[in-house]
């Protein structure tokens, strides 16, 4: 079901719950798709970076099942469901699989992408088609490597050059938990001229 409101609503409302274009947001509002695998710490993330619980966050990898629309300040916060869907039937899988590649690959409004991982993995198939994607489409493309918070800093530092390496690109650790990083991925976005 789609929760749809004329204005966007309050800063950090959930406005639209979609498995389809029809069920999106139809203003035309700048968006920013937060993408991850299940575990990787997305949903946290978007709560750090809104200072609210506003996705749900679970113990159980790959609750999100739709994609869900935030109302920021005139631009939407979209929060798709995570790669390696763990606990989902294959037919759910194969069909909100197909929604997010539509969404990703059609639609008009979505200038940038979040890719959140675990910073002590390396990048796997599903994230160098995100990095494929954001270049086929010329989008905007942050890296986010989350729960730094479990290595030591000789750790961080090493992961942050082999993620450096393996993305061509600067990757910007932070920790969900401490808030560490988190002002840095709140930059890059505001580097959008997008207000948080």
């Amino acid at each position: 079901m789609a929760h749809h409101t004329k204005t966007g609503g309050s800063r950090g409302g959930l406005v639209a719950s979609a498995l389809s274009f029809e069920e999106m947001p139809t203003n035309g509002w700048t968006e920013v798709a937060f993408m991850g695998r299940s575990n990787a710490g997305k949903s946290s993330l978007i709560n750090a970076l809104l200072g609210a619980r506003v996705a749900h966050v679970s113990n159980t990898p790959g609750r999100t099942q739709r994609m869900n629309f935030f109302a920021m300040v005139q631009w939407y916060l979209v929060d798709l469901p995570g790669f390696g869907y763990a606990k989902v039937s294959k037919s759910d899988r194969v069909r909100f699989g197909q929604a997010v590649e539509q969404y990703l690959t059609q639609r008009q409004p979505l200038v940038a992408g979040v890719l959140i991982q675990d910073a002590r993995r390396d990048p796997q198939e599903e994230e160098h088609m995100v990095v494929d994607w954001a270049n086929s489409r010329n989008i905007l493309l942050v890296v986010v490597a989350s729960k730094i918070d479990r290595m030591n800093r000789t750790e961080q530092q090493e992961r942050q050059s082999v993620l450096d390496a393996q993305y061509g690109r600067r990757v910007l650790l932070v920790s969900n938990r401490t808030g560490e990083g988190v002002p840095a991925v709140r930059e890059a976005i505001k580097g959008l001229g997008l207000l948080l």
